[in-house]
């Protein structure tokens, strides 16, 4: 039983405590903008390798919230109502931000530990 208990403490010790490898969050904001316009709802999504992505609303072009430090990759993201594949269901979503923004986004941001962290993203259709 004692043995139990040790082997139990141990890895508690060893496994239970907060990870060195978790990515620290900060404050980020900025503004969205397709063709100079704001959209009225989009996403944008900052992606840290090997971590979840942190999914920001982003409001009549504006966004804030919080992002993991370091060199994220950005992807922009609006959806407007689809064909309905199944009757009786809800529409699908269709992203109408071109996939050079989105899916085979090239745009970064690399978020500071500390400071603004203001990013703008200037976007076109074309």
């Amino acid at each position: 039983m004692l043995k139990i208990l040790c082997v139990l403490a141990l890895g508690c010790a060893l496994g239970c405590g907060a990870s060195a490898d978790k990515p620290k969050l900060t404050a980020v904001k900025g503004l969205v903008t397709l063709d100079g316009k704001p959209l009225p709802e989009w996403e944008i999504f900052f992606v840290l390798s090997g971590q979840a992505p942190t999914t920001l609303a982003v409001k009549d072009g504006a966004y804030s919230g919080m992002a993991n430090v370091g060199n994220n990759a950005v992807e922009i993201r609006s959806y407007k109502a689809g064909p309905v594949l199944i009757a009786n269901q809800p529409a699908t979503k269709v992203n109408v931000i071109p996939a050079r923004y989105s899916d085979l986004s090239k745009l970064k941001a690399e978020v500071a530990d500390s400071g603004a962290n203001d990013f703008k993203f200037v976007i076109t259709s074309k």
